[in-house]
Formats: structure tokens, sequence, C-alpha cells
């Protein structure tokens, strides 16, 4: 991201930097950044645990997603909530508590923490009270780290979940179901058929194009049919025929490298058909929405593109399905690994 050396000389500086090499400003989250020596290693966000999440278990998850890291020998963590600190305990206590008893076993001790709330910060273990002392948001978004990454061209935001007016035509729902029902799919795995390879490639010719009426209604069409949905979300992460593979990349155990950029854009794409989507047919479209968050490892926007295709069709049984990885915690494989995972 920058095309310079990084001096970090300040816990302003590190904070600075988090949203930078996240992509967007964290909330509700745990996020950790490995330590090598005294440079910065892989950076991990996960949202923060839910009250009846086991301390333990949480803690043995983080530490399997941190040991990705083999030459990290210490752990910054940073607590980003608006919950309350009530009589000198902070929120989430236990859980960080036994974070940092479980990270000091495992050679990866916390060095340094901070409690980052939507007006100001703070350290998080304190020693005394002068090192709680509450510290303006302005001296990370002034401090010089922070300077030099806007500098550089980096931007944060705080991402919000899409879900544009509907600009279509009422009867756009009729050529959609016609669209639908005109296509014949016997064997869901057979990814040779006309009507499966035709649908991968005018997705494939779409991306990055402004699509006609026709094209997009039959991508429309697409995602509400379960085997064409299936794989062109697929698709996106790897186009792989293998089964095994196919199934590995749905369940996020896919061990390769994502196209960002193909992610990015598909993203953009479906987006832009939600426009085309009568709000009552928009559930799939927030599936693939929420599975691509998933993958990028921003479980917060996609839990809430999931609710939106669980409000839009209670009966749809893959966005609970999905909803299950995103409440449990689980993470896509390539977010456990800094080579893969996405930075932008």
């Amino acid at each position: 991201m920058s095309k310079t050396p990084i001096s970090v000389t300040s816990p302003a500086d590190i904070l600075a930097y988090i949203p930078h090499t996240l992509g967007f400003t964290p909330a509700d989250s745990f996020v950790f950044l490995t330590l090598r020596g005294k440079q910065l290693g892989a950076t991990l966000r996960i949202d923060a645990p839910q009250q009846d999440t086991d301390p333990a278990r949480f803690a043995q998850a983080i530490l399997g997603y941190l040991s990705n890291d083999v030459h990290a020998d210490g752990t910054l963590l940073v607590v980003y909530t608006d919950r309350a600190t009530i009589d000198g305990t902070k929120p989430y206590s236990d859980h960080a508590n036994t974070l940092d008893e479980l990270l000091g076993t495992a050679g990866m001790p916390v060095r340094d923490s901070w409690l980052v709330t939507s007006t100001e910060w703070m350290t998080y273990f304190c020693e005394d009270a002068d090192c709680c002392t509450p510290h303006s948001l302005e001296e990370i978004t002034d401090s010089v780290l922070s300077a030099h990454m806007v500098f550089e061209g980096s931007t944060t935001t705080r991402e919000t979940v899409a879900n544009p007016d509907f600009t279509g035509d009422n009867t756009d729902v009729d050529r959609i179901a016609d669209i639908i029902t005109s296509w014949v799919i016997e064997d869901p795995t057979d990814w040779t058929t006309p009507v499966m390879t035709e649908n991968q490639a005018l997705w494939q010719e779409t991306l990055g194009a402004e699509p006609g009426k026709d094209t997009t209604l039959q991508l429309i069409a697409a995602l509400h049919t379960p085997a064409l949905r299936d794989r062109i979300m697929a698709d996106t992460i790897s186009d792989d025929d293998d089964l095994g593979t196919f199934a590995d990349v749905f369940l996020g155990k896919y061990a390769g490298a994502p196209d960002w950029n193909r992610v990015d854009a598909v993203q953009e794409l479906i987006i832009e058909l939600l426009r085309h989507t009568p709000p009552g047919a928009r559930a799939p479209l927030f599936t693939f929405l929420g599975w691509i968050y998933w993958y990028k490892g921003r479980s917060s926007i996609a839990a809430q593109y999931l609710t939106r295709a669980r409000e839009a069709d209670p009966a749809s049984k893959l966005p609970q399905l999905l909803t299950q990885l995103v409440n449990t915690g689980q993470l896509a494989e390539c977010v456990k690994h800094e080579k893969t995972a996405y930075h932008r």
C-alpha cells in the first residue's frame, strides 16, 4: 500500500495505521497486529465476541489465526467499541484477559493494547491511573503516520450496506421469471451445459462494463437460480471445475489467493444490479454481497447483508448457513494469511 518505509513512533501512529491497512475504520471489533521484533507483521480484524461467547474458545480461535504468522514474537491488541467502562472494568475484559494470558503462554505476548471508542482512545491494560487517561481521536488523525499515509494516497471510510432505490420497471419481475423458467438444469454440478457456460461467460464479460437492460435482467435471473448462483459465486474466487475445490471455495476453505480486483468488480456489479431488482427480490444479491464481505474478513458488514437477505426471503437456506459461519467467528482461509488477505 505505502510506497515508502513507514515509521511508527507512538500509539497514535499505530491506531492511525490500522484503518489504512484494513481500508476501513473498524467498529465493534478486536484488531490484532503481530510483531516480529520491532517490526509490524500481519493484521487481523475479527468481530467483537457476543455476550455468550466463551472467552477460552474465543482466545483459542484467535491464537489459531495469529499462529499463521510463524515469525511473530509479540502482539498488539486494539478493542474498538462504544460499550461503557463500568467501575474501571473495560468492555470485553474477560475475553481480553484470557487472550492476554494465552498469547503470553504461546510466545506472542500482548506488548501493548488500546481501547478505541467513537469519541476517544486510551490504554486497555492499565497498570496505573495515569496510563488510562483518555486521548482525543484528533491525536490519531493528526499523527505523523496518518499524514504520511494520506500523502501516499491512502484513504479510510466507514463502510455501509448498499441498498439503493429501485430504478427498474415493475414488469421486470415477470421478465426475470420468464428467463428463469426458460432454463432447464438437470444436474446442478454439470458445469458444461450451455445454460451454465453461457451465464458464466456473461458474468465475466459484464465485469467492469455497464450492462444493457436484457443483460441486467439475465444476470439477476441467474442469481435467482441456485445452481447458477452457486457457480457464479464460486467463480468469483476460483473457476476451478473440481467439485472438491468448488465446495472448499463456498465454505471459505480454499487455500489459494483470490483475484481481489475481480472480487471488487463483482461486488460493484451486484450493487448496480440491486438498482434493477425489486426490494422483495433482493435476497440472493444480499447473500452474494455478504459472502464477499466475509471473504474479505469484514464480518460486521457481511452480517448486515445476510440479515437483509433473511428479511427479504426468510425461507432461503443459503443466508442462514452463511450467517452461522459468520456468527461462530469462522474466517475464510485467505483471511488468515497476510499474502492472501484483502488489503484495501
